[in-house]
């Protein structure tokens, strides 16, 4: 009562399971798809490697540029600003001293406006003597 044109697929051992393949043309497309999306996954890895490699030596060496550019503006400008407080020092002392002289002159001018009132007022009352 066995009959060999019936299989038990659930319980039939692998070498006796139906087996269906993939026609030949399928099983090149996949083959060439595989080939070629693992030179591109490749290529693609390789090139994101190197151009990350290369970003951070580049980023490194901008970051020194950019150290070495605010060094140099910074003493450029310390410089010129060291000079311009020398000068403008200078330029406040003189201010100072400026001030100073209009002061006594001021002052001077009113002792001589006083002397000139006081000379006024005594010639005015020889003038008024007859």
């Amino acid at each position: 009562m066995h009959s060999e044109s019936h299989i038990d697929a659930d319980r039939a051992p692998n070498e006796e399971q139906p087996r269906m393949r993939v026609p030949r043309q399928w099983r090149r497309l996949f083959e060439t798809l595989g080939v070629v999306g693992s030179l591109f996954l490749g290529g693609f890895g390789s090139g994101y490697f190197w151009a990350t490699r290369n970003a951070e030596v580049q980023m490194t060496r901008q970051r020194e540029d950019h150290l070495a550019e605010i060094d140099r503006l910074r003493e450029a400008f310390g410089n010129g600003l060291n000079s311009l407080a020398g000068r403008v020092n200078q330029a406040a002392g003189t201010a100072a001293s400026a001030a100073l002289t209009a002061g006594e002159a001021a002052s001077t001018a009113q002792t001589a406006a006083q002397t000139a009132n006081q000379a006024a007022k005594t010639a005015a009352k020889e003038f008024k003597k007859p």
